[in-house]
């Protein structure tokens, strides 16, 4: 079937998808096979993911159709979750890993979790998106900030963390208490997107200090902060996936999404397979299908998640993304210099930057 909408209209026809990010804590679906031959035996997929599952779901059903004996036993969980979850229980670990924080899975992947799979798909999506045939990148996403225009009054929207700074500025005591971050100590994502930011942004400092002094309001997923900047409970959302942005955007008039004309950040989400998958055949399928032509279709389709092929059409593609105003795209490269930002003291030294700016109080405490 031919898709003709843009972004905006379509983003408002899949809104149904999903409005919100994984959940903080875990949460297991089973989505149940579709087998109706009773002499197949049934086999489960155990999927991580930080994605929520209305939003995967069209691929776990492509899968599914394509094997019919096949049930998937999902895990949703915010970033950090799942990173811990995978170290800290070594029995229970699953088939596929599915996480936008980059730095976490290459590390374990660099570490030897992850099973090397010379995917027959590699050759079809970019080169720079893999890494040694065990982690696969397979969307592009930029990093978001989100505004509830109601604080804005007569003044423009702004476009770039400069005008963000002279926003924040100008309203004062206004956006007290006002302003959502994630939590870095709680979110993978939200740490990486934080430290990339300390090695890009030239006023990285000062919005560092503006976040402190507005007491900013810290968050460890994507849906309690876009529902606290619905409800007026703050004003400014900042680094944000742009997916679930987008369509919370589309759905209420009044929050508008930003990719900072300064750059914009990419993520990639990326897989893996563990070693001790219990089954890799499975897994392995899976990987094929994301990197598909197949798959990235519904990516770009029906997901509302940007597929990392530049081939593909559809509403949510890398083209129509590249549609709508933005910086310049600084994708966070999938390599060894991902390693940096897991290195134990350069975390320490980002970590005790942030709680003497957002959290001083923890400081007076020790």
């Amino acid at each position: 079937m031919k898709v003709s909408c843009r972004l905006g209209l379509c983003l408002i026809l899949f809104s149904h998808i999903a409005l919100a990010g994984p959940a903080q804590s875990g949460r297991s679906i089973i989505f149940p096979s579709l087998n109706k031959q009773p002499k197949l035996e049934e086999e489960v997929l155990t999927v991580y993911g930080a994605v929520n599952h209305r939003v995967i779901s069209p691929l776990f059903k492509a899968y599914q159709e394509a094997y019919s004996n096949v049930a998937i036993h999902y895990t949703e969980s915010n970033t950090r979750h799942l990173y811990e979850q995978f170290l800290s229980e070594p029995n229970n670990r699953p088939d596929v890993m599915l996480s936008p924080a980059m730095d976490l899975q290459f590390k374990l992947a660099n570490d030897g979790y992850a099973l090397a799979y010379d995917s027959p798909e590699l050759g079809r999506v970019p080169k720079d998106s893999h890494w040694r045939s065990e982690l696969f990148g397979f969307t592009y996403e930029p990093i978001v900030t989100a505004i509830n225009t109601d604080i804005l009054a007569r003044e423009a929207l702004p476009q770039s963390r400069e005008q963000l700074l002279n926003l924040i500025r100008s309203k004062n005591h206004l956006l007290d208490e006002k302003i959502g971050l994630f939590d870095i100590q709680q979110s993978g994502l939200g740490y990486l997107a934080w430290a990339y930011d300390g090695q890009q942004s030239r006023s990285y400092g000062r919005l560092l200090e503006a976040f402190g002094t507005h007491q900013a309001q810290l968050y460890t997923d994507t849906a309690s902060m876009l529902d606290g900047l619905l409800k007026g409970q703050i004003f400014i959302a900042y680094n944000l996936v742009g997916a679930y942005s987008y369509q919370w955007t589309q759905k209420y008039s009044w929050i508008k999404t930003i990719m900072p004309t300064d750059y914009t950040t990419i993520i990639m989400r990326t897989a893996f397979i563990p070693r001790d998958a219990q089954q890799p055949t499975l897994a392995k399928r899976f990987i094929d299908l994301l990197l598909s032509p197949e798959g990235q279709h519904i990516l770009a389709n029906q997901s509302a998640l940007t597929p990392i092929s530049a081939k593909v059409k559809g509403p949510f593609s890398r083209d129509e993304l590249n549609k709508l105003p933005h910086g310049i795209f600084r994708p966070i490269p999938l390599g060894l210099e991902l390693l940096i930002q897991t290195d134990d003291a350069k975390k320490r030294l980002i970590y005790s930057e942030w709680r003497d700016a957002i959290q001083p109080e923890l400081k007076r405490k020790k």
